[in-house]
């Protein structure tokens, strides 16, 4: 793999970051005539990765999931902290924080295709309220407006999170829950009176706000609430049963506890950025996914011989993955650097120059990180409930993607970071 597919990937860490005793390993019994030649190659890599990135004794857990050729493995670390005591596995819950942000794209993906909007749809057209306040301005650059294809990429203008008279990043009624206070009027009564710093289109400068209103702007075009789009779009048909804005009782007892700094933290509640960071997830449901975009769809988004992905499904997320901004042709392409951005997706490239899709992320006390290669046919997903400051599952996923992308060569010892 080129170096500058990892410096990347790595110089957009920071993003992840906020302004063992017990373990467990799984093989897909889908695919029992491999398993024997993934436990020396796959799994076996794979094992060595988490352990070498696994956190210290008390300090949460580490869970993560490869796939290659259809065939998966999962694999668990450390102290998950569930409250029914269930080891860090495949079904444990998480946080997945800004890995949210690819399902968001992928919604808009949907209602492009459904006609509903169009990528270079003024934000306006759309956006008339959020919540109980309406939005009495858009705002634009000398006529230039906001398109919706601009708040997918980060490239709308707008800063990584408002500035409110009951929320600002620099005095936090709560560092620990700290956008709980923020509410989607709020965001409503910021966004009328932001003024862009630049035409939009020009800069990447990447945005949690402009995520969450690009959410509230798909939710008005299709007439129904995010939630339910994205139950509609992707957690329906592929059959992701965990991955969820609102877990249920049974889900809270899988749970993962965050950790950061050597203590127990509270999981994050933001009410106004739920389609930027607010899903929770777990390994299993995220591989699914995964194999969702690497074109084998489970559940009824299955093509019509039980195989591949419906024709509207396989469009749709064809559609998500697709290059919209080149970072090369931006005016100030930032930390995108020589990579690009589809909808919601970062996409880096390989030797060969085809695309790895990626997305990170963390809350106070989880930290999450995917990519995958359709055109190679591996993904990888880490999550943790470690201190995010560590970022163990950014790292961890990219060791991974290292070793993926150049044919998994196996090695006595496990690939770092540069």
């Amino acid at each position: 793999m080129r170096r500058r597919l990892l410096l990347v990937m790595v110089s957009l860490l920071a993003w992840s970051v906020p302004p063992g005793a017990t373990g467990a390993i799984g093989f897909d019994p889908a695919v029992a005539p491999a398993v024997g030649q993934m436990r020396d190659a796959l799994g076996d890599a794979l094992i060595g990765a988490v352990e070498a990135r696994q956190p210290p004794a008390g300090a949460g857990s580490l869970v993560v999931g490869v796939i290659r050729d259809g065939r998966s493995v999962v694999v668990g670390r450390g102290d998950a902290g569930r409250p029914d005591g269930g080891p860090p596995d495949g079904h444990t819950l998480f946080q997945i924080a800004s890995l949210t942000k690819p399902f968001t794209g992928t919604i808009m993906a949907e209602l492009v295709r459904e006609g509903r909007v169009d990528p270079a749809d003024p934000l306006e057209h759309h956006l008339h309220r959020i919540g109980p306040v309406a939005v009495a301005h858009v705002p634009a650059y000398d006529g230039r407006p906001i398109r919706l294809r601009d708040l997918a990429t980060h490239t709308a203008g707008l800063p990584s999170v408002p500035e409110t008279p009951r929320f600002s990043w620099s005095r936090l009624e709560d560092p620990y829950n700290p956008y709980k206070p923020l509410s989607r009027g709020d965001v409503a009564l910021w966004l009328s009176g932001y003024r862009l710093p630049m035409p939009p289109g020009k800069r990447f400068s990447y945005s949690n706000v402009g995520m969450a209103v690009l959410g509230e702007a798909l939710s008005a075009a299709a007439g129904q609430p995010y939630e339910r789009l994205l139950k509609r779009v992707a957690t329906e048909p592929l059959g992701l049963r965990d991955t969820t804005l609102h877990p249920t009782a049974e889900q809270w007892a899988r749970k993962a506890a965050g950790h950061a700094r050597g203590r127990s933290v509270p999981d994050w509640e933001a009410p106004a950025m739920l389609p930027a960071f607010g899903l929770y997830s777990t390994v299993d449901d995220l591989l699914r996914w995964l194999s969702a975009n690497l074109g084998d769809c489970p559940g009824s988004a299955a093509g019509p011989d039980g195989r591949g992905c419906s024709p509207g499904t396989a469009a749709t997320l064809a559609l998500a993955q697709s290059v919209q901004v080149d970072g090369q042709s931006l005016a100030e392409p930032g930390a995108l650097g020589v990579g690009a951005m589809a909808l919601g997706w970062f996409v880096a490239w390989d030797d060969d120059g085809t695309p790895i899709h990626w997305h990170s992320g963390s809350t106070g006390g989880f930290n999450a990180y995917i990519a995958f290669s359709r055109a190679h046919r591996w993904g990888v997903v880490a999550l943790t409930n470690s201190d995010p400051d560590q970022v163990a599952a950014d790292r961890v996923a990219i060791d991974l993607a290292r070793r993926l992308a150049r044919g998994l060569e196996v090695r006595p010892e496990v690939a770092s970071l540069p």
